[in-house]
């Protein structure tokens, strides 16, 4: 059974109507982002997330996790352009592009047909100095989001999937928290649109996601035959080492990687440093002692103690709620059970040496 936050992959119908018709995607002018979501047009009916043409919904495999919110990603192409498309690293949509993701909660987890709450929308678009965020916080409705540069903390409540009810004060971040993810203009990337997330999804009429889009002539190359696909958290099917892997690649490598905010402290949790096969295990933290850590140690040694992860630094800050313990530091305010438990199950599969 898939988490609850992770979405089931869906296509939602696009309007009939042309590119030139009432739904035609409208790009702000540069450095002059609409006041509104709805101003740029890129959904037929916001309320459900049906896009307008040529604006493409997609999934991931391995998930950044938000507070348990739902997600609906999208992207958008100016007419006449491609993806560069990588077998290995982020694709690159050209000058012009949108990416969009809207965060939601269900009304019920268990019956989808009660709806959701819109929370936020975020867009990053790709102006001639790189990508620049904007955020759209919705109204209690759900009908109309307006531009916020400061941010907002939204009360929200709803049932999950065994249930419970639920509350968080979601926080909405403000623009400069965006760039602490995405990094600072002109390194802004996107974080999620590459091949190994896509690729690992629900096959559609028997073909990838990388498949459809190849054919709908989105990329300057057609996508090589071998990929990489990533393996959802809670897909039992795959090693403990594989979900793991993807699981921190999504959450934590970021900012964890040797280009990244967090490269000082050499603790890489991006896939290529965690591959057992091919990197030193001290990459991801074993029997390393944090470098600036201050006093955010939890009292312990090392990063990751093989076979105990009761006594690693990861596993505590992973728990904590509070920012200077806290981690990922920022985008969320809820412990993530099904995650920490599956990074306390890695380590504890682990051979024990003690780090000694």
């Amino acid at each position: 059974m898939r988490w609850a936050w992770l979405a089931a992959l869906t296509f939602v119908a696009c309007s009939d109507d042309g590119a030139d018709g009432p739904h035609a995607v409208t790009p702000a002018p540069v450095g002059a982002p609409w006041k509104t979501l709805g101003e740029w047009h890129l959904f037929v009916d916001v309320t459900t997330q049906a896009p307008s043409d040529g604006v493409h919904a997609y999934n991931v495999t391995s998930p950044l996790y938000s507070d348990y919110a739902s997600k609906h990603r999208f992207f958008w192409l100016p007419d006449g352009t491609t993806i560069a498309y990588h077998a290995d690293t982020i694709w690159k949509l050209p000058v012009g592009a949108i990416a969009v993701k809207t965060f939601a909660y269900p009304i019920d987890a268990r019956d989808p047909s009660k709806g959701e709450r819109l929370l936020e929308t975020r867009l990053l678009v790709h102006e001639p100095s790189g990508w620049v965020p904007h955020t759209y916080v919705y109204e209690a409705d759900g009908k109309t989001a307006t531009r916020k540069v400061a941010g907002a903390i939204i009360p929200v409540s709803w049932i999950d999937a065994s249930g419970a009810v639920r509350t968080n004060d979601y926080v909405v971040p403000n623009t400069n928290e965006c760039q602490e993810c995405h990094a600072k203009a002109p390194d802004t990337e996107l974080l999620g649109l590459k091949t190994a997330q896509l690729e690992g999804l629900p096959r559609v009429d028997g073909k990838s996601l990388v498949d459809v889009f190849a054919a709908e002539g989105l990329f300057d190359v057609a996508p090589g035959a071998e990929r990489l696909a990533y393996h959802a958290p809670d897909d039992t099917s795959a090693s403990l080492s594989d979900r793991a892997r993807a699981y921190l690649d999504a959450n934590c490598a970021h900012c964890h990687n040797p280009a990244g905010d967090a490269s000082s402290k050499a603790l890489y949790l991006d896939w290529a440093h965690t591959d057992p096969a091919t990197n030193p295990s001290v990459n991801w933290g074993t029997c390393k002692v944090p470098t600036s850590a201050g006093g955010a140690t939890c009292g312990y040694a090392f990063d990751v103690v093989p076979g105990d992860a009761e006594h690693s630094i990861m596993i505590c800050r992973m728990m904590a709620t509070r920012g200077e313990f806290q981690m990922p530091p920022i985008g969320r305010r809820l412990v993530h059970d099904e995650g920490i438990a599956l990074i306390r199950a890695w380590i504890d599969s682990a051979e024990q040496d003690g780090c000694l």
